[in-house]
């Protein structure tokens, strides 16, 4: 069995450690991360539209912090569930695609893949920079999306290359091994 190149495997395994690590941010250090959280949302008092309305700027800061801690969850799922998937797949192109160009892109859109979670810290953060609504849609639209759409077109184009090479080998003349 081959093994994909080590460019992958480290983006895949930083991810994935970088999500574990994300557990007490989770948890124990919760207060802390909502204070940073509030702190962030009062430092950009302007892109979160806060008004000096107590009633109504508590319900922003609110959204704000639970769209960040929301971040920081999926994050920590998204690394724990897709890192050791790009793994698996890497293991598959490197012992059973054929054809280098196919393999390397197959590589380079499960790299990509790898880093899809690290898409919710950007978009953690940009939703207490650039205010939720605008922060969210940045990231969604230049991060997320593009990191979504090469792990979805990477596993698509792996099942279609597994196809090709089982039917590839069907079709090769078999030695008869009854003689």
């Amino acid at each position: 069995m081959r093994r994909p190149p080590l460019p992958l495997i480290l983006v895949a395994i930083a991810t994935l450690a970088l999500g574990v690590t994300a557990s007490p941010f989770l948890s124990g250090l919760r207060p802390a991360v909502e204070r940073h959280a509030r702190a962030r949302v009062a430092a950009n008092a302007s892109a979160h539209g806060l008004t000096g309305s107590a009633e109504y700027d508590d319900e922003i800061r609110a959204r704000a912090v639970f769209t960040a801690e929301a971040g920081l969850s999926f994050f920590h799922t998204h690394a724990g569930g897709l890192a050791p998937l790009v793994l698996l797949a890497g293991t598959i192109v490197a012992s059973v695609v054929p054809g280098v160009a196919t393999r390397g892109l197959l590589y380079v859109l499960l790299t990509a893949a790898a880093l899809f979670p690290l898409g919710y810290l950007a978009y953690a953060l940009a939703a207490l920079e650039m205010g939720r609504d605008a922060g969210v849609a940045m990231v969604e639209r230049y991060v997320l999306t593009p990191l979504g759409s090469a792990a979805i077109l990477a596993l698509v184009a792996l099942a279609w290359a597994l196809g090709r090479a089982t039917r590839a080998r069907a079709r090769a003349p078999r030695v008869d091994q009854a003689t």
